[in-house]
C-alpha cells in the first residue's frame, strides 16, 4: 500500500470522545492527576509509533539532491534554520551551493513591546549571523521586505519577486514552507513559491522540499492539556497526528549536524531569548512548553517533495 494508501485508511479511525465519566474523573484530584499522566504515556506512545510509521514510508534525500544547488525560501527570519537548517549545513557541507530569501521583514513578532522598525533591523542582523553559522555567506541572502503578518495582500508582487530569484540563481533543489496546518505567513510562502515555479524559466527540473513548521503543533506531537481551542481544531484537521503518514515523505537525518543547527538557531536572540526577564516577551521555548521546538530540533528534518518541471 502507497503510503497516502495508508494514510487514507488511517484517517477514518477516530479516537473515542473522553465522555462525561472522564471529565468526572478529572474533576477528582488523584485519580485526574493519574489519568492524566497515563494520558501523556499513550501520547508519546501514539507519536512514537507514527514516527515509526512515518519512517519507515518515507526515503532520504538523493546523493544528487544534496549535492544540487538549492534555495531556500523563509517567511520569517528563524524559519530557515527551524524548518531546515539541517539540511543546509549537510548540503554546505557538500560543496553545494545555498541561498536564502526572506520573504518578510519579521516585524511584528513582539509588536506590543518593541517597534516595528527596530525589532526588523534586529532580526536582519540575526538572520545574517544565523545563515553565517549554518554556512550562507552574507551574498547567498535576499531580503524582500514584505510586512511581517500581510505576505498574502502582496502576494502578487511576491511571486513576480521569487520568479526573479528563480530566474537568477537557477537552483535545482528550492525550499518552502509546508502550506498546511500553518501560520498564513507560512501559507502564502508556500503557495507562491509554487505559483514562482510554474511561471519562472528554469533550466533543469527542480525539486520542491516543503517544509513543516507549525504543522507540529497539534496532538500527539504536544499536549492538550492546556485546553487551547485553536489547538484542539488543529488536531481535528490534522486527523489526529496522521496526516504526518500523507504529507511527509522525505526524511534526512541530521544528527551529525544537530549541535550547528542549534547554533544557529540561538542567533536568532529576539526569539529564543526573553528580553530583560520580561514574562511577556514571548519566546519559541514558551510554545506548548518547549515540545514545538524539541519536535523542530529533532533528529531528522522532514519534506514533502514535489518535482517540477523545467523549460529546457
Amino acid at each position: 500500500m502507497s503510503i497516502r494508501g495508508v494514510g487514507r485508511f488511517l484517517a477514518r479511525l477516530r479516537p473515542p470522545s473522553p465522555g462525561p465519566f472522564l471529565c468526572r474523573v478529572r474533576a477528582w484530584p488523584k485519580v485526574g492527576a493519574r489519568a492524566d499522566a497515563f494520558g501523556e504515556r499513550m501520547r508519546h506512545g501514539l507519536a512514537a509509533s507514527l514516527d515509526r510509521l512515518s519512517r519507515a514510508l518515507s526515503s532520504p534525500l538523493t546523493e544528487a539532491e544534496l549535492d544540487a544547488p538549492g534555495l531556500v525560501f523563509a517567511p520569517h527570519p528563524d524559519d530557515e534554520t527551524l524548518g531546515c537548517g539541517g539540511t543546509i549545513l549537510l548540503k554546505r557541507s557538500r560543496g553545494a551551493d545555498v541561498g536564502v530569501a526572506f520573504l518578510t521583514d519579521g516585524s511584528k513578532s513582539h509588536a506590543a513591546l518593541v517597534s516595528p522598525e527596530i525589532l526588523a533591523d534586529e532580526r536582519h542582523l540575526e538572520a545574517l549571523e544565523a545563515c553565517r553559522r549554518l554556512g550562507v555567506p552574507e551574498r547567498a541572502v535576499t531580503w524582500m521586505g514584505f510586512p511581517d503578518g500581510e505576505l498574502a495582500r502582496h502576494a502578487r508582487a511576491a511571486v513576480s519577486r521569487v520568479v526573479e530569484l528563480l530566474t537568477e540563481r537557477q537552483p535545482h533543489v528550492v525550499f518552502a514552507p509546508l502550506p498546511v496546518n500553518e501560520h498564513p505567513d507560512h501559507v502564502a510562502t508556500g503557495r507562491i513559491v509554487r505559483a514562482a515555479l510554474r511561471r519562472a524559466p528554469l533550466e533543469a527540473p527542480v525539486t520542491l522540499l516543503e517544509y513543516p513548521i507549525w504543522f507540529w503543533h497539534h496532538f500527539p506531537w504536544v499536549s492538550l492539556r492546556d485546553g487551547d481551542p485553536g489547538l484542539l481544531e488543529k488536531t481535528r484537521a490534522a486527523r489526529f497526528g496522521l496526516r504526518v503518514l500523507t504529507h511527509l515523505d522525505v526524511r534526512v537525518d541530521v544528527r551529525a549536524v544537530r549541535r550547528e543547527k542549534r547554533a544557529a538557531l540561538a542567533a536568532h536572540k529576539s526569539q529564543m531569548e526573553r528580553r530583560n526577564g520580561d514574562p511577556r516577551w514571548w519566546t519559541l521555548g514558551d510554545v506548548s512548553g518547549g515540545e514545538l521546538l524539541s519536535r523542530l530540533l529533532a533528529d531528522a528534518e522532514r519534506f514533502r517533495r514535489i518535482r517540477v518541471g523545467g523549460c529546457g
